[in-house]
């Protein structure tokens, strides 16, 4: 059998325009110290976003969870907060200067279809597209729906 990827995605790191560190070249460590407004993606057990985390070190304090990525986007352009967005989906607001990247060596990461896959068969796919208020990360559970059918 063989595989070959068919979707390569990018995530990057992005803050407010009005945000300290906006359009800067920074260490992990200059990072581990902010406060990072995150999507479900950073609450699971593996993948692109936990391992940027792990690598970057940011300690689950300065880790807030929301119940979609958009709501920590939102979160994002209104306050002093740091996130992790795949490169496409920010596209037009990095563009219209609604987020800004930050730039370093672990900053970046790139993931395969093979994880998106795994992550549309979830729960927390659903909820990506929805928006809510942040709980920290020892605290996130995720919202529980039920489709009833007659």
């Amino acid at each position: 059998m063989v595989a070959k990827p068919f979707l390569n995605y990018e995530i990057v790191t992005v803050v407010g325009p009005e945000h300290p560190l906006a359009g800067r070249s920074v260490t992990a460590l200059a990072l581990r110290g902010q406060n990072w407004c995150l999507g479900p993606a950073a609450a699971g057990a593996d993948g692109v976003v936990q391992a940027t985390l792990k690598r970057i070190g940011v300690p689950e304090s300065r880790q807030r969870i929301f119940q979609s990525e958009a709501a920590a986007l939102e979160e994002t352009k209104r306050t002093q907060g740091i996130t992790l967005a795949v490169q496409f989906s920010v596209g037009a607001d990095l563009k219209a200067g609604r987020l800004v990247r930050i730039d370093g060596p672990e900053l970046r990461a790139r993931g395969t279809a093979g994880e998106l896959m795994r992550f549309i068969t979830t729960p927390r796919a659903t909820q990506a597209m929805l928006r809510g208020s942040g709980a920290p990360i020892g605290r996130f559970r995720p919202a529980v729906y039920v489709t009833l059918w007659s």
